[in-house]
């Protein structure tokens, strides 16, 4: 299409990928407002969850991140689809400390 970005393919062991993507969570959480830094995140997180299989909620997201043709179109789907757990889930108040 005419002003599309090329696409770079890129195909990595997934314990590569989690590392990467938890060093990008450490800089974000470190205050990096860098936005193409957000998007790198958002986008590795989509494609790490894809990847895996599993039952009950990691596999139902699963299941959404493999479906969807973009990050943009499995964020929709999720919370279309989980939106209340997630929220629920996400609360600070539900984390380990």
């Amino acid at each position: 299409m005419p002003g599309e970005e090329p696409a770079v393919d890129l195909s990595l062991p997934l314990k590569t990928a989690e590392t990467l993507h938890a060093t990008l969570e450490n800089l974000l959480e470190s205050g990096c407002e860098e936005t193409a830094l957000k998007e790198a995140y958002r986008l590795l997180s989509w494609r790490i969850l894809a990847s895996k299989k599993g039952a009950g909620l990691t596999g139902r997201l699963s299941e959404l991140a493999r479906r969807a043709r973009s990050v943009e179109e499995y964020e929709v789907a999720r919370d279309e689809a989980l939106g209340p757990i997630l929220d629920g889930l996400e609360n600070a108040e539900n984390r380990d400390p």
